[in-house]
């Protein structure tokens, strides 16, 4: 008879592990992608032109990879045309063709290795030995108990002696081999051999043998095939090719780069596999258990290991070096095992290892998987789209089901919830970890990017989406029982993947860009903004101390994916939180807390105004700086009072403090900036808050235009940097307990009980959670309408950076491969091209005016005829040359752009003057010809050179 299923959380958690095989398969077929595409891209470009159009561009590959990238972006017109007219183009499928072969070498692998395993002369089917049936009566009893609709086939292998067994196959066809020494045993010890069966049957009650068959399959064709291939190419191509050249030092660190991205990608899908396997054996323990096994199989196995441990003189030391070890392992210590069925709560309990190794996973898959994209079709925006989906699909499924599980078991056996803090805290390490293993941040020859601050995001992001679902998590787990806890589960998941998905969107499309170096480009178009929003006076005063890095703020801040990330992260649970008549009413403490910031924001709005008239007044002709101070300092204050109210809140609280803190900050930033904005509406109507207006003149829509404008920095970007802020007041609080010894005071009983809420009171306190909700929700919809009504071209950080590209040292042999470059593909054409047009046009004029005739400056007709074509061609050619790359030597780009802009202008002059029959503007035009083709050998010296 079937036994009884396992508990819901069980179920959940030992489900969690599909994700993560799934998330290590995506790494595995994105990297085959990306290889097998790079030898393909080299087979057909052997020559390497497409690092010259780069070079050609501009681009110096000895600066960062961040140079080359947006030089190549900022021109990609003619990079584009260069590499489809030198780069040969090989049929679209054969790079679909040659995954779809590797794809095939794995499904084979899957199907061989089981037939592998159960070749004849290694086993023997249980019939051919069980004389009496005896042997399969048991078998088929033990199946019946595991509730398989489906036996497996039974076979034994005789000359092994070790009395376990192990389970293989592939998709609805499953084998277990027993060992011949469990089957000489079984007899003596019928438990034993009861407990190894249900333990393998166990595994495919769990459904873990398909799942893992197909990871090993591709991990064999990845390691065996794919990277073998790869550095064989290295070895015999790459390193060869650029042997003597500038690019030698480069491309030899580039391949210790790849090569070490390989290792640590080898390492981390090992120590994931490894984990991922070891849980499952856990989770089968506890399904044999559940089945009747007995329990004294793994005492009896723990015993030598409990023993040998106790007898240590250096226990310390070898239970150390023993738990380094065990992390290769793909079965956990029997001690382990046992420990997990004293107390089942041990396998929930959310550990660092797999959210760092979730983290890191995560992050190399995702820069794989463009490569796989391109194959379906998918580029552009759809592509980083898709690839902030699935990576946060996978990495919140996997998270989430880590922590649910062990929020419920908590609830059922009214033990401490886990913390999402520490858990976050290694994911985001890991997100760290395999960014800046794939280097994209910065260039090969550094580890860190250029802008290391910006790798704390990636912490943040990991930080917020765990430790939040933990406390949602808890906050779900007080208020719903039964079946109906798996709607919180999915709508907690569903948040967190929606900020995961939002955050990583913008991590692919802009920061890495940031971190990459983008922002040490932006100095001239500060300088730009601020002379041209003071009128050339420049920031004065104290108070403008601040003031440069307001509007690069804005720029970079201006998303509404960061108002629908902060919003939803405290709008849901708040509203989770509403108060009934029955029903946890935890918000009690929130409401006083968030009610206490709100007031503190507004009246923080009220003094800073007050203050900036005195400290700074009104000078007329000046009225653009003193709203840019005003608007800065409003800025800081309310971000400032935000995280003031946040960082107490999570100190004070015993219970979900990163929530408590969001739900405090976006109700006090929230309420910071309706004052602003209320203060704007009606400026000059009170006298001692006057912003700018003389008189009074209510203007509402000057404040929501303000308000608009500062809600993705304030409540968007300040909001999500309050998780930082919650975290350090949270350890903060933590270390005061302790020191006050206040930690170990269990809570009283009924803290977290649901207490009945008087009528009366219902509809004040309902008001104060919904009205924030729906102004956050309104205001975010706000924001969202108006960007979409922006013109589509709003740049993003790297496109409105990109002209601001300074002038950087560059080696006197990169400069010269650049010269090169630039002239051998197309430069030197486009030039000939101009040059060529120009002097057939000047040598007809002096054929014409040789023989003393005036007919060219004269006879329309003629001049239509012999001259007019000629000025014609001269304009297209130089249009043709425009869309070719600037020249990469700033003095021959002066020259040719001299040339191109004195050529289009005469061109262009004397075939307009001609069409309108203009004597005299064709006779300048005539001159400007003469004038520029005896100016032409010294730019062609700056060009050519």
């Amino acid at each position: 008879m079937p036994a009884e299923p396992p508990p819901a959380h069980q179920r959940l958690s030992n489900a969690g592990t599909l994700p993560r095989f799934v998330l290590l398969i995506v790494l595995f077929v994105g990297t085959a992608a990306v290889i097998t595409a790079s030898l393909i891209k080299a087979r057909t470009d052997p020559n390497g032109v497409r690092v010259g159009c780069g070079l050609a561009a501009g681009g110096d590959p000895g600066l960062s990879d961040l140079d080359v990238s947006l030089r190549t972006v900022d021109q990609q017109s003619a990079f584009e045309d260069c590499v489809d007219r030198f780069v040969p183009a090989l049929a679209w499928w054969w790079d679909p063709a040659a995954l779809l072969l590797l794809v095939v070498c794995a499904a084979v692998l899957y199907w061989a290795l089981p037939m592998w395993k159960g070749r004849r002369g290694r086993v023997l089917p249980v019939e051919q030995v069980d004389g009496d049936a005896e042997l399969m009566a048991t078998l088929a009893e033990l199946v019946a108990v595991a509730g398989l609709r489906r036996p497996p086939r039974f076979v034994i292998a005789p000359a092994v002696p070790t009395a376990g067994a192990v389970v293989f196959g592939r998709l609805r066809r499953y084998t277990v081999c027993l060992d011949g020494g469990l089957v000489a045993q079984r007899h003596r010890e019928p438990e034993g051999f009861r407990a190894v069966l249900l333990h393998e049957l166990a595994h495919l009650h769990n459904r873990d043998v398909d799942i893992t068959y197909a990871t090993v399959s591709l991990w064999r064709i990845l390691l065996g095939v794919v990277v073998p291939l790869d550095l064989a190419y290295i070895a015999a191509v790459s390193l060869p090719a650029t042997a003597g050249s500038y690019m030698a030092t480069r491309e030899q660190s580039r391949v210790a780069h790849h090569v070490a991205m390989l290792v640590v990608t080898v390492v981390l899908v090992y120590l994931a596999r490894a984990d991922i396997l070891r849980t499952r054996e856990l989770h089968a323990d506890l399904t044999a258990r559940r089945w009747g096994a007995d329990v004294r199989l793994w005492e009896a196995a723990a015993g030598p290991e409990v023993t040998e441990r106790a007898a240590s003189p250096r226990f310390a030391t070898r239970r150390l070096v023993a738990a380094g070890a065990s992390l290769w392992h793909t079965h956990p210590s029997w001690e382990q095992r046992l420990r997990s069925l004293a107390d089942p709560g041990a396998v929930f309990t959310p550990r660092a290892l797999p959210f760092f190794l979730t983290g890191a996973t995560a992050a190399i898959a995702a820069t794989r998987m463009p490569a796989l994209l391109s194959l379906l079709g998918v580029t552009g925006n759809w592509e980083n789209w898709a690839v902030a989906v699935v990576v946060a699909v996978l990495v919140t499924t996997t998270t989430g089901l880590l922590l649910w599980p062990a929020v419920t078991h908590a609830a059922l056996t009214t033990g401490p919830a886990p913390s999402g803090l520490p858990g976050g805290c290694w994911l985001g390490v890991g997100l760290i970890v395999g960014e800046l293993a794939v280097g994209r941040t910065g260039s090969v020859w550094d580890l860190l990017p250029e802008q290391p601050a910006f790798l704390v995001l990636p912490v943040l992001a990991g930080l917020a989406a765990v430790w939040w679902t933990a406390e949602y998590a808890q906050v779900s787990a007080a208020g719903t029982t039964g079946t109906r806890r798996r709607w919180p589960l999915l709508v907690g998941l569903g948040v967190s993947c929606f900020v995961l998905a939002l955050w990583w969107r913008w991590w692919e499309a802009e920061g890495t860009t940031l971190a990459g170096g983008l922002l040490s480009f932006s100095g001239d178009l500060v300088d730009a903004h601020e002379q041209s929003l003071t009128d050339g006076h420049g920031y004065e005063g104290p108070l403008l101390a601040l003031a440069p890095g307001l509007p690069v703020l804005l720029a970079l801040s201006k998303r509404p994916e960061l108002l629908w990330t902060t919003g939803a992260l405290w709008v849901l649970p708040f509203l989770a939180w509403l108060p009934r008549a029955a029903g946890p009413t935890r918000p009690r403490p929130v409401l006083s807390a968030a009610g206490i910031g709100a007031l503190c924001a507004a009246v923080a709005a009220v003094a800073a105004t007050a203050a900036l008239r005195v400290w700074s007044p009104v000078i007329a002709g000046r009225e653009q700086t003193h709203l840019l101070a005003y608007t800065t300092w409003l800025v800081v204050v309310v971000i400032g009072v935000m995280w003031l109210a946040a960082g107490a809140t999570a100190a004070l609280a015993d219970r979900c403090p990163l929530i408590q803190a969001l739900v405090v900050a976006g109700a006090t930033g929230l309420a910071g900036l309706v004052t602003t904005a209320a203060l704007v509406s009606v400026d000059g109507c009170v006298r001692p808050l006057t912003i700018l207006a003389s008189s009074c003149r209510p203007d509402p829509l000057g404040g929501w235009s303000l308000l608009t404008l500062l809600a993705p920095t304030t409540l968007g970007l300040g909001g999500f940097l309050t998780v930082a802020v919650a975290a350090l007041g949270t350890l903060a609080g933590r270390t005061l307990r302790r020191l006050r010894a206040r930690a170990a005071v269990a809570r009283r009983a009924g803290d977290d009980s649901p207490a009945p809420v008087h009528p009366s009171r219902l509809a004040p306190r309902r008001a104060l959670v919904v009205v924030p909700c729906l102004l956050m929700t309104a205001l975010t919809t706000a924001v969202t309408v108006a960007d979409l009504r922006s013109p589509a071209s709003t740049p993003t950080a790297s496109a409105a950076l990109a002209p601001a590209l300074s002038a950087q040292a560059t080696s006197p042999a990169v400069r010269a491969a650049q010269v090169h470059a630039w002239r051998a593909l197309g430069g030197d054409e486009r030039a000939d091209e101009v040059l060529t047009s120009l002097l057939d046009l000047l040598r007809r004029l002096d054929q014409l005016t040789a023989d003393g005739s005036d007919r060219v400056l004269t006879d329309w007709a003629f001049i239509d005829t012999e001259v007019r074509p000629r000025c014609v061609d001269l304009a297209e050619r130089v249009a043709g040359a425009r869309r070719y790359f600037r020249h990469p030597d700033p003095q021959g780009q002066a020259a040719w752009n001299a040339l191109l802009t004195r050529a289009e202008r005469a061109g262009g002059d004397c075939d307009l003057t001609i069409g309108r029959r203009n004597r005299a503007g064709y006779l300048t035009a005539i001159r400007q010809l003469l004038s520029l083709g005896q100016d032409v050998p010294g730019m062609g010296k700056a060009i050519f050179r």
